[in-house]
């Protein structure tokens, strides 16, 4: 406790203070000490590559509980082709193991939310039904605020199980049989059918989205109003710059500040219900990856690409090192493509393809990439195994003129 104290002012403890009754410990009502407390379903906007789905992955990590990763683009209105919302949970009921109980704790992440928004727009009147759009957001309504979700699960309903892993049902009688946290089995359905029941009341639910075009959005609300009776203001850059002085067209972080000032009637106007969004309470934007976040992915964090390409090449019996500026150039490389840190790979791929088919086999023992080989204007450089001290030179020279 000590330790996790160490970075604040306050005493390590503070003295009982009792409620406003006065009264003592056992003659209070549990019921005003215990108040539940209702979630906060999540919305998060972000270019692609940000973290989104990672940041709900290690939140589910780190609290120990089930997580389930759904994309919104393959959802449709129940009895249509294609999947139902209700999938999101049958994925959650399996990364439970079958439990509904754990389930019902569990993290629904569902990516590109963006793509559900209504075609036509708020407001448009135009006809036809949006069964991909608000047809799923109005699936969605009940399931985000809490409701009793049905699952229906027959035979090996995990797809990721390995071939003769017995289904949820295995080892179940024949017969009707009524199982704690799920459903009755009816005698028709036999062995292999089992109905489950997931109460999502307190299911966190995160919608992640790139989002692209809401800060369009944004703006127009904002430039509305700001000149004579109403009147909007240009579209220019010069008019944008005048309004915001810190809107940067030409720079990622100013799109970012205009995505921090998103209120619900710019998501609606993006193309939301009003009923989806009000169960949205919390909506925050994640800026793009700058070069040093760049640097961090690729060389600290756990299982970093360059760890990983360390790791391949050790097992050839290769050592193989960056240079700073070389790292650098990959990250500079990435963000220009707009790919977030999905973008690392591609570019380390391209950059290494030689090396990985000629290392592994020869004489070479130590492999050296310097930004001259990032940018394409110079192969990688080789060293057998008694040149260890001309490899660690060269290093050291690269590092020098970088500085």
């Amino acid at each position: 406790m000590s330790q996790m104290c160490l970075q604040y002012n306050h005493p390590h403890r503070t003295p009982y203070e009792y409620p406003e009754r006065q009264l003592p410990p056992h003659q209070l009502n549990t019921a005003d000490l215990y108040t539940p407390f209702e979630k906060s379903n999540v919305l998060l906007i972000g270019p692609t590559g940000s973290g989104k789905t990672l940041l709900a992955r290690t939140l589910a990590k780190m609290l120990d509980v089930p997580f389930a990763m759904s994309d919104a683009t393959a959802f449709t209105q129940a009895g249509y082709v294609g999947e139902d919302a209700e999938m999101c949970i049958h994925r959650l009921l399996q990364a439970s193991n079958w439990d509904p109980i754990r389930a019902s704790t569990g993290i629904v992440c569902i990516d590109e939310a963006d793509k559900i928004a209504r075609k036509s727009g708020a407001g448009n009147g135009t006809g036809g039904r949006d069964v991909g759009g608000e047809g799923v957001q109005q699936a969605l309504l009940r399931m985000i605020e809490g409701a009793t979700v049905t699952v229906h699960a027959k035979g090996v309903s995990d797809p990721t199980a390995p071939p003769g892993t017995p289904g949820p049902s295995a080892g179940m009688p024949m017969g009707p049989d009524i199982i704690p946290g799920r459903g009755v089995a009816g005698a028709n359905a036999g062995p292999k059918s089992e109905t489950y029941q997931v109460d999502t009341s307190n299911v966190l639910f995160i919608l992640s989205g790139a989002f692209v075009g809401l800060d369009k959005v944004v703006l127009n609300r904002m430039s509305k109003g700001s000149i004579g009776f109403g009147a909007p203001l240009a579209s220019d850059a010069e008019s944008k710059t005048g309004f915001m002085p810190f809107f940067t067209p030409n720079e990622n972080k100013g799109e970012v500040a205009v995505l921090d000032m998103v209120e619900p009637g710019d998501l609606i106007n993006f193309g939301y219900i009003p009923e989806f969004i009000s169960r949205l309470p919390c909506v925050t934007a994640l800026r793009p990856l700058t070069v040093p976040d760049m640097l961090r992915v690729l060389t600290e964090v756990r299982g970093a690409l360059v760890k990983q390409y360390e790791s391949l090449f050790a097992g050839s019996g290769v050592e193989i090192r960056f240079t700073s500026g070389a790292l650098r150039e990959i990250c500079e490389r990435a963000i220009a493509r707009g790919m977030g840190a999905r973008g690392l790979r591609a570019i380390m791929e391209s950059v290494l393809l030689d090396c990985m088919y000629d290392v592994p086999g020869s004489g070479v023992r130590y492999v050296l990439i310097d930004i001259a080989t990032v940018r394409g204007d110079r192969a990688a450089g080789y060293w057998s195994r008694g040149q260890a001290t001309q490899f660690y030179s060269a290093l050291a020279a690269e590092e020098a003129l970088a500085e």
